[in-house]
């Protein structure tokens, strides 16, 4: 864990109007950053599995598609996560009528053992996407003023943060991404910020600078921490050119060592999960162009080794 030095300055009247300045020097610890994991579907039988090969995961990404509403915690996918296990749970359905109270009842009902641990919600995951259910740019932000104005006063406000989540490659690469989307980020209420982060579109694998300097970027203008709530790295077996650069998957479980690393090292990233799914699943047998089939065992055991 790193520790920053911080200065502490103040000033000191006494009771006859005579003033000081006294400063002091303190050693902060910085939060951890915790690695967890997305499963491929946010169904029961999905986390049971991932559960049973990874169990008692320090952090659980969990999700609702539009149209089904807010996951209660007495049952389904929210029953599924320990007591002391974080969960970032995300949600699509807002209405203005209705939410609020519905949302404000949620966190009412969250289970008293989970007292021990904040979890985090987001609305709108990925707005950028703009696919069925996203949320055009105008109700996405007051959808997310709304929200924060819900829970505003709520007696257990404390036991959740509210994290808008992005999506890194799509937001690194449109101009107008800050003012539709990025300045949600910098609202009073809002606790942290999220950025999904992928390598897509790039030949070889980024380095952890490249990968994530526009997250950190974005959070660190608005002074708020960064979460990763879905990390994937795909193998890239081979070069444009056909020349081979990670069929074994030796560069890609480097990769993923050195990028966890580099977030560990930042003191402002608390949070990160593993997306379990497609070409970043790494149990299932996958598929290079040229047909051959393969698994990511040198990935996979990275993940472990990171995990611990």
């Amino acid at each position: 864990m790193a520790a920053r030095t911080v200065v502490l300055t103040g000033r000191v009247r006494d009771a006859a109007g005579h003033t000081t300045v006294t400063a002091t020097t303190v050693t902060v610890q910085d939060r951890p950053t915790l690695l967890g994991w997305c499963p491929p579907d946010s169904t029961v039988t999905d986390i049971q599995r991932m559960a049973a090969r990874y169990p008692q995961p320090r952090l659980m990404r969990l999700y609702s598609a539009p149209g089904k509403g807010v996951a209660p915690w007495s049952s389904g996918m929210l029953a599924q996560v320990p007591a002391d296990t974080v969960l970032h749970y995300s949600f699509k359905d807002w209405s203005r009528a209705t939410s609020p109270a519905l949302i404000r009842d949620w966190l009412s009902t969250r289970p008293v053992v989970r007292r021990g641990v904040v979890d985090l919600l987001t609305l709108d995951h990925e707005p950028e996407q703009q696919e069925s259910g996203d949320p055009t740019p105008a109700e996405y932000r007051q959808g997310w003023k709304e929200l924060i104005e819900a829970l505003a006063d709520h007696p257990r406000r404390r036991e959740v943060w509210l994290v808008p989540v992005f999506t890194e490659y799509a937001a690194r690469r449109n101009n107008a991404w800050w003012q539709d989307f990025g300045q949600v980020a910098a609202l009073a209420g809002v606790d942290a910020v999220g950025f999904d982060i992928y390598d897509t579109g790039y030949e070889r694998y980024r380095s952890p600078v490249e990968r994530n300097d526009f997250a950190l970027s974005v959070a660190r203008q608005v002074s708020k921490p960064l979460v990763v709530p879905e990390w994937g790295i795909q193998r890239k077996p081979a070069l444009k050119s056909g020349a081979a650069y990670d069929p074994d998957g030796a560069v890609c479980a480097q990769a993923m060592r050195d990028n966890m690393a580099y977030l560990r090292a930042q003191g402002d990233v608390p949070y990160v999960a593993w997306f379990y799914r497609g070409n970043c699943h790494l149990d299932a047998t996958l598929t290079y162009p040229d047909g051959r089939t393969y698994v990511r065992d040198r990935e996979r055991a990275a993940f472990v080794d990171l995990m611990r």
